[in-house]
């Protein structure tokens, strides 16, 4: 193929369809092989100054131009076009298609699904052959059943769903639903169709799975989610789906409960699934929709001319709902169904848009105060699905009880939703309608304002959120400056947790957002802990690869810092240390030394992860050495701590507890009592590990205490299962039982697999040495399980007492 021009990156929306504009472009250079396109990039890369360290091979350019990567190699793509037509313009082209093609598949990552249905709609009328078909389909609630429910625009398809879903529920034929906007025709090109495995995420931690027990990849995802599923009457709701593959994925298989799908298309690639196609209300119901909500006195009055109307709206409900409130609002009650009419045909003639629904919310719209719009319009502009108060106060620039007054005033005019826990929400056609208004009638500096506002709240209420979700990491978080809004009461770690978990897809979406401005650096480094220890990777991955995008070298190296704890998390050590690497450089070029010892911290604790121990040691050694030098007391209790761990796995005891009684002394002249109570069992575990198992049991005990005294439930867990453990040792083994039981509880209670599983394994080993084998197989089954669900192979330990247990009749 001979090509004249250099094929043109802008006709890509999506990474696939870049990479092949990729190949085109390898095409019209003349088809080099891949090992010469990697000989260019190197000279390239030499001659700017890289390091021969980062080199690059054959293989990792091949993996360029495959599709269906999630996250490309920005750096080295880049690179790639660079050495196939080094024109800075172009390569600059490229560079920006890259970035919108990645935030449109990192937006995909956002969703909010719900266990439970919405409230019904008020004043469903009609629908009874639909209904009656969805009820024939799905009405035993029995697994491997799909209904599809298809038709235009505000044609009532959720309502529909919605309303056969509350039936099955209501007549027990199922148990409980989930549901989740699939955002298949979202109006904002920047709110692209959900990422089925964001929302196998958010189902599974709906259905009770532990953040870190998620798997990472899909066809995992799915795997937990059909098991989870299985064997309950759950109804699935699908809802604005926007093709047959995104919802393929989401389907339970036969042992699950019944699923609802919506969209605007047909789906008839969904094998099995029953098509229920939706138009709009017949003449009949479109009148009797009216005679309930405006009321049949008025409308009996004037049939024709009310039939006139239902047609001028075209018989869609979500039309008829908007102008059913116009006409009752008090200012219209005295006008008759001729009035109403001549205004609707009024409005049709200067509408920029010909359609009836643009039609009755311009009447909706036009009825309120200029504030009331004005908010409607910035509602348009929010980057999430939903909001509370305090982010509509935000946007708007006012105070709370205005926010809440404007809300309500909005929702009382059908033009929001009130979702979920009394958060705001708008209908795709009203976002639509909301944003072609703002940009007719507010100014850019307006709207960018804004914008930096919500993003201001967003920063400020995160910072005060995570002093109380984790308390002791405050000294390495960011200090934020109170941009004077009002956010809500986070004075407790309950409230904090529960805000922190409704805006999670918020929070992410401004740090996309948020790249320029600074705040996507600030979101990264204040939620590293909330992502990490809720197990959330992909939300992690997509706000730390935003901020790694910042022009600030030192914003950049934390983001890459703990984008490589994340990778870590999931056990892809190799790209860990690329990344934390990476950003060792920003911060040496930078000259932030207290960068540089977080880094060299990070690298320590991978290669440890990774049980390179002796590399893990020296980096550590490092880190130790500079955290001293700048008098960095947190982060050389940090890195004694972690060299006291390496140490003690090394078999090197003495050192152990030399190197963790020097981080007890900090902790001790800091006077945190939870880093006391961490010291405390490292010392302690460094005895039994050692041999000294009742030296150990004293300070597992004092562990113990402390973590009681401090409400710490991690802490305390952990410090009860290293006391059973030791208790065994010394032949306690009723102490040690009794003792596993309460950790047992208190993992139940917090979620966390892996203590349940120790506490199971510890139980076992327990019972078998009093005798019980039968109930120490039921131990062995239960941590067997728990690691299947982890995604850990089955422990040794665990194979043998299972077998051992059989063997001998338990």
């Amino acid at each position: 193929m001979a090509f004249t021009e250099p094929p043109d990156p802008g006709q890509a929306r999506t990474l696939a369809e870049l990479i092949a504009q990729l190949r085109l472009l390898k095409a019209w250079a003349g088809g080099p092989s891949y090992a010469q396109i990697a000989e260019r990039v190197n000279r390239l890369w030499t001659a700017a100054g890289r390091p021969p360290g980062e080199r690059t091979a054959r293989t990792t350019v091949a993996d360029c131009f495959k599709a269906g990567r999630a996250r490309p190699n920005t750096d080295l793509l880049l690179a790639v076009v660079e050495v196939l037509h080094p024109d800075q313009g172009y390569v600059a082209g490229w560079q920006d298609v890259l970035r919108a093609v990645r935030g449109r598949a990192e937006a995909a990552t956002f969703v909010q699904a719900q266990l439970g249905l919405p409230e019904a709609v008020a004043h469903f009328t009609g629908r009874r052959a639909e209904l009656a078909r969805l009820a024939t389909v799905l009405g035993d609630g029995a697994g491997g059943r799909v209904a599809a429910i298809a038709g235009m625009a505000g044609v009532g398809k959720t309502g529909l769903a919605v309303q056969a879903g509350h039936e099955l529920l209501r007549t027990g034929r199922c148990d409980n639903a989930l549901f989740v906007n699939l955002r298949g025709f979202h109006p904002d090109p920047g709110r692209p169709p959900v990422d089925p495995a964001a929302v196998l995420d958010s189902f599974l931690r709906l259905l009770g799975v532990p953040g870190h027990a998620v798997p990472a990849d899909l066809a995992g995802k799915t795997r937990v989610y059909q098991e989870r599923s299985a064997g309950r009457r759950l109804l699935v709701v699908l809802d604005n789906a926007g093709s047959e593959d995104q919802v393929r994925p989401l389907l339970p298989d036969e042992r699950g409960g019944p699923v609802l799908v919506t969209s605007r298309l047909a789906l008839p690639g969904l094998a099995g699934a029953t098509p229920v196609p939706l138009d709009v209300l017949s003449p009949d119901d479109a009148l009797a929709y009216l005679r309930h909500t405006v009321g049949a006195d008025r409308i009996d009055q004037a049939p024709g001319v009310a039939r006139r109307i239902t047609a001028e709206l075209g018989r869609l409900p979500l039309a008829l709902s908007l102008a059913a409130l116009w006409m009752t609002a008090p200012a219209h009650r005295s006008w008759l169904l001729a009035d109403h009419l001549e205004r609707l045909e009024q409005r049709r003639a200067h509408l920029r848009l010909d359609n009836a629904v643009d039609a009755s919310i311009s009447l909706s719209y036009d009825q309120l105060a200029e504030p009331q719009r004005r908010v409607l319009r910035l509602l348009a502009l929010h980057p999430g699905a939903d909001l509370d108060a305090y982010g509509v106060a935000a946007l708007a620039g006012t105070g709370l009880a205005e926010a809440t007054r404007t809300a309500d005033r909005l929702v009382a005019t059908s033009l929001v939703r009130r979702g979920e826990a009394g958060r705001f929400e708008l209908h795709d056609l009203i976002r639509a309608f909301g944003m072609a208004r703002a940009q007719d009638e507010d100014a850019p500096a307006g709207r960018k304002a804004a914008l930096t506002r919500l993003l201001d709240y967003y920063t400020f209420a995160t910072a005060a959120a995570m002093d109380q979700y984790a308390p002791r990491m405050r000294a390495y978080r960011p200090r934020v400056p109170d941009p004077g809004l009002p956010i809500p009461p986070l004075t407790d770690r309950e409230p904090a947790t529960a805000w922190l978990d409704a805006e999670r897809a918020n929070l992410v979406g401004a740090g996309v957002q948020g790249v320029p401005s600074g705040h996507a650096g600030l979101l990264s480094r204040l939620l590293f802990r909330y992502l990490q220890t809720g197990g959330y990777i992909s939300e992690a991955l997509v706000l730390h690869t935003s901020a790694a995008e910042s022009a600030d070298p030192a914003v950049r190296g934390h983001a890459l810092v703990s984008l490589g704890a994340t990778h870590s998390q999931v056990g892809r050590y190799d790209v860990a240390t690329r990344h934390v690497e990476a950003a060792l450089e920003c911060f040496r070029g930078a000259g932030d030394r207290s960068g540089e010892c977080r880094a060299l911290g990070t690298l320590g604790a991978i290669a440890s992860w990774n049980a390179d121990f002796a590399r893990s040691a020296g980096f550590l050694r490092e880190a130790l050495a500079l955290a001293r030098e700048l008098g960095d007391r947190a982060g050389e209790r940090t890195a004694l701590t972690n060299l006291g761990f390496v140490h003690g796995r090394l078999g090197w005891y003495a050192e152990a507890l030399e190197i963790h009684t020097k981080a007890l002394a900090i902790d001790q002249e800091t006077g945190d009592l939870c880093d006391t109570g961490r010291s405390l069992l490292n010392i302690g575990d460094t005895h039994l590990r050692s041999g000294s198992h009742a030296e150990a049991c004293g300070y597992f005990r004092r562990a113990t205490a402390i973590a009681e005294q401090a409400g710490d439930r991690d802490l305390h867990v952990e410090a009860l299962l290293c006391l059973a453990d030791a208790s065994l040792e010394l032949g306690r083994t009723d102490h040690a039982r009794t003792t596993h039981e309460c950790a047992l509880a208190i993992a139940v209670d917090l979620g966390s697999l892996h203590a349940a599983a120790r506490a199971h394994t510890g139980l076992a080993r327990a019972l078998t040495a009093s005798g019980d084998l039968e109930g120490a197989r039921h131990h062995w089954l239960a941590a067997r399980e728990h690691h299947r669900e982890l995604g850990l192979p089955e422990s040794p330990e665990i194979t043998a007492g299972l077998g051992w247990s059989l063997a001998a009749g338990g």
